[in-house]
């Protein structure tokens, strides 16, 4: 098993890729800590893996609250005796119009994709070197590596992940810690057929129309198939293992050639 002996953290694990990731690291032999701030969401992750034989507990966190991840990651230490692997998948997604919307919102997203980023590392880190070294992943999006309408908030958070992702590489690399990105496509996930539908009533009202496919740009494998949580969660679960030993600081879209 690729994850044997080690504890993860997964954030967003109620549902979606960050659901499928802590189900495939149960599976890998990991003990898996999936947090959420939906309660019922997080409690169903962790009730499939225990009935499919793995080992994962449910611990409700806001990724934007320092002191949610403060006490995960002390939680991890204290009652699993360390911490070894990350996925940084938490986030939130609405169409933003970079003239009109609140700047509220842009705040809401920030705190959430970027600063959640940032903070599950700052704290996940200093725990990774007292255990010997780890890896992360965070998630960012193919938002990130072109303009999409009504996108730039979202595209703006996804961006700032990536090159997060690169700065923490290079500069705890030294001290046996991997972090790399990926950039998922055109994914079927909650989120997304949300996204879907919110862009169709755009575009019966009439509004600057975002397109479901991302600004006409789609993904081309297998006839433009949307990829699924399983996909990501195998990439993601690579990249945290001792396979990609040699492989930090990527950031890797998983897009069905959509960026290409």
């Amino acid at each position: 098993m690729l994850l044997e002996g080690k504890v993860g953290i997964v954030t967003g694990a109620g549902m979606g890729m960050g659901a499928a990731v802590a189900r495939r690291w149960a599976r890998e032999g990991a003990r898996v800590i999936a947090t959420d701030v939906d309660d019922e969401a997080g409690h169903a992750t962790v009730e499939a893996i225990a009935a499919a034989g793995g080992d994962a507990r449910f611990i409700p966190a806001d990724a934007a609250s320092e002191d949610d991840w403060r006490a995960v990651t002390a939680h991890a230490a204290s009652e699993l005796g360390g911490l070894h692997v990350l996925h940084n998948n938490a986030a939130i997604h609405f169409w933003f119009d970079s003239l009109n919307d609140p700047l509220e919102r842009w705040d809401q997203m920030m705190a959430v994709n970027l600063r959640g980023v940032y903070l599950g590392c700052r704290f996940a880190i200093p725990r990774m070197i007292e255990a010997g070294g780890g890896a992360i992943v965070n998630t960012s999006s193919v938002s990130a590596l072109h303009g999409v309408p009504l996108q730039g908030l979202y595209g703006a958070t996804k961006a700032g992940v990536i090159n997060l992702t690169r700065s923490l590489a290079r500069a705890y690399g030294p001290q046996g810690v991997r972090v790399n990105a990926i950039c998922p496509g055109t994914i079927d996930t909650p989120m997304l057929r949300t996204a879907a539908a919110e862009a169709a009533e755009l575009n019966a009202e009439g509004d600057q129309p975002p397109s479901a496919a991302g600004g006409g740009v789609g993904p081309t494998l297998d006839g433009g198939r949307m990829g699924t949580a399983d996909e990501i969660a195998s990439v993601v679960t690579f990249l945290v293992s001792d396979e990609a030993s040699y492989v930090s600081g990527v950031y890797l879209p998983v897009d069905g050639a959509m960026m290409a």
